[in-house]
């Protein structure tokens, strides 16, 4: 796994062109930042009903909402050096089919306090694989080495059967830290330090 920043290169006709930068491989998949050229595949995702059956909010509503949402992705990328990873297959890494990772946010809890929000959202054709366990243990792991003693938090839907599923199968547990505006169930990712502690419920 490695990463770095986005290289800008100039071409002879002058236009600086920015390519695509990976963050971490796994065996199946390449993780990068967002990259401009994502904006069709940020709508893809979250705009389909069906990836979205458990938002609160439903699914993204137009093309130019998707472009903004990829402009906060590559922003939070440039500010803090960690956020939201684009996912696609190993072999044809051009072809984004989700998203995951982590975002540093003074959002998420009523008192402002800065955590981590996991967050991951995968197209159907990515359903069913593991894809999404392979994805979150890359970044959880990215997030630890970035920010050892940053706490990490995941907002579920109590009726998102696979996704409350996926997070205690990667450590997260119910936690009762602050109340999700939205009625979502919190879950946080015990410190590992303190993993041989914590009870699993």
């Amino acid at each position: 796994m490695y990463r770095h920043s986005y290289r800008t290169s100039n071409e002879p006709n002058g236009t600086r062109v920015t390519t695509r930068i990976t963050v971490a491989e796994t065996e199946r998949l390449v993780l990068t930042r967002p990259h401009p050229d994502d904006a069709a595949a940020v709508f893809a995702v979250h705009g389909d009903p069906e990836t979205n059956r458990y938002n609160p909010t439903g699914p993204m509503p137009s093309a130019e909402a998707g472009v903004e949402f990829l402009r906060t992705m590559i922003e939070d990328w440039e500010r803090d050096g960690i956020g939201y990873c684009a996912v696609a297959p190993r072999e044809r890494p051009g072809e984004v089919f989700g998203f995951a990772g982590t975002r540093l946010t003074r959002r998420l809890r009523p008192d402002g306090v800065p955590v981590f929000n996991l967050y991951y959202r995968f197209s159907p054709v990515a359903w069913g694989r593991g894809l999404a366990r392979e994805a979150v243990d890359v970044t959880v792991a990215l997030a630890r080495r970035t920010l050892p003693t940053m706490p990490i938090f995941a907002l579920i839907d109590a009726d998102n059967v696979p996704s409350p599923a996926l997070a205690r199968r990667v450590g997260f547990r119910p936690s009762d830290a602050f109340v999700d505006v939205e009625g979502r169930d919190v879950y946080l990712l015990p410190r590992q330090d303190s993993v041989a502690e914590t009870v699993d419920a």
